[in-house]
């Protein structure tokens, strides 16, 4: 299993922009691991059904809050994420009956359907039902349904020195978690660092401008030669591993 190590490799990085380190952002977001971006927030998705305060303990666990939906197109995107009939939403009236505590403040938005809420005083927080299009039902604090946690993106404070890792012109495949677009090597190398699955990553290059990142959860160590393959004129790419 070849490849071309530093400084071999410098002209590529130089094409795919890798030509200054000024041209790289003073800092990048990113979502833990397991959690999905949008909007500029992260989510996370609990499989399993719990009531509101269980919900509640586990996203504050996680160091997030159950969701709040803030617009309309989050209110869909929530829905989107639905496995079930219900997903339970940080709003209550707990403290005083009828007085309606959504926490994070959202901005005022509610998606309430019609005749909701019922002010039975029994049914003290608030679930988004998929079978009313994503409005909003109160329901009794014990009921269970599915949560989704949201935190905010973590602030990777600085990009990753690429001398810690060995660069390679080739590519290691049949071992990727995920894809994203990205700017250059250096970000690829920052976004793998705080991913605790990533053991190493590709930067494929494909001559219109468009990079994307892959990290992987293996080493070309542990692939054979058939999955680790060197660069071609026609198809550009970058490993690195630490």
């Amino acid at each position: 299993m070849g490849g071309f190590c530093l400084p071999s490799v410098l002209l590529i990085l130089f094409t795919i922009g890798m030509s200054s380190a000024h041209s790289c952002k003073p800092h990048q977001m990113v979502c833990p691991f397991g959690w999905e971006s949008w909007g500029g927030s992260c989510y996370k998705l609990l499989e399993e059904t719990m009531t509101w305060h269980e919900g509640r303990l586990k996203c504050q666990e996680m160091g997030g809050e159950v969701v709040l939906p803030s617009s309309f197109k989050e209110n869909n995107y929530i829905l989107s994420k639905s496995i079930g009939n219900c997903i339970l939403i940080n709003c209550n009236d707990l403290e005083i009956e009828g007085q309606w505590d959504c926490t994070p403040n959202n901005g005022g938005y509610m998606n309430w359907n019609g005749n909701e809420p019922s002010s039975v005083s029994w049914e003290n927080c608030v679930v988004l039902k998929s079978s009313w299009s994503g409005k909003w039902n109160d329901a009794p604090c014990s009921h269970k349904c599915h949560v989704i946690c949201k935190g905010e993106e973590v602030v990777a404070t600085h990009f990753v020195k690429l001398k810690q890792w060995r660069l390679l012109a080739s590519c290691l495949t049949g071992h990727t978690l995920r894809e994203i677009p990205t700017s250059n090597v250096r970000a690829c190398a920052t976004v793998c660092h705080y991913d605790p699955r990533c053991r190493s990553f590709n930067v494929q290059h494909f001559g219109t401008g468009e990079r994307i990142c892959q990290l992987n959860n293996g080493t070309r160590y542990e692939a054979d030669h058939i999955q680790f393959v060197k660069s071609e004129k026609h198809f550009t790419c970058i490993y690195g591993e630490r």
